[in-house]
């Protein structure tokens, strides 16, 4: 009978741990969710003035990795189709010596497009200085609004500071890498919204 008891009282503890770890889990998300609002990916109008191209870092050797390269075959074909004006790439030195927007611009023109159809940024060191940096040259070069192009997984976080520095902006992303798999994809959607989640309760950004 004792023994009885004692599992009795240890499902009861379990279920209590359970539901309060469930109960947890489920009050995070709907912060994450209030906070980070989902990207804006509805098209306002049938053309912008640019493109703005988020950071990522490039390969050791200075060529645009596999992500950069989904970014900006994104906006070049934008920028073919007649939807943007121009290409604005942002990004600075982050994780090895090579400034992302100077190598995001290098591969566009090998994809065609003329060096003064592109505008770059090269202070920031991460997606809220992406956001910030951006807007203070777009208004110096009179460019209104534009279509920020980064890989789904970075949607909401790219979305969540463009809208703190009120651009005038919709949201477009890019395809994921070929040969990138499921569980890495996966991935890229966990630790980007733990990142975002957990410098929002630091106060950060």
């Amino acid at each position: 009978m004792r023994r009885e008891k004692g599992r009795g009282n240890k499902g009861v503890v379990c279920g209590i741990a359970l539901g309060g770890m469930s109960g947890l889990l489920l009050s995070n998300v709907l912060v994450f969710r209030t906070v980070f609002e989902r990207p804006l990916k509805r098209w306002k109008k049938s053309g912008y003035d640019c493109a703005l191209v988020c950071g990522c870092p490039a390969n050791l050797n200075g060529s645009p990795s596999a992500v950069m390269k989904t970014r900006v075959e994104k906006a070049v074909k934008l920028w073919r189709e007649g939807r943007v004006k121009k290409l604005f790439f942002s990004g600075g030195r982050v994780k090895n010596p090579h400034i992302e927007s100077e190598v995001m611009k290098e591969y566009a023109i090998e994809l065609g497009v003329p060096e003064e159809m592109i505008v770059t940024e090269n202070r920031s060191v991460s997606t809220f200085h992406n956001m910030m940096q951006s807007r203070r040259i777009m208004e110096r070069e009179g460019i209104r609004d534009c279509v920020v192009v980064t890989n789904g997984w970075h949607l909401r976080k790219a979305n969540h500071y463009a809208q703190r520095f009120g651009l005038d902006y919709v949201m477009c992303a890019a395809d994921e890498p070929k040969n990138a798999g499921l569980i890495d994809t996966l991935w890229r959607y966990v630790s980007v919204n733990l990142h975002m989640y957990f410098n929002f309760y630091r106060g950060l950004y």
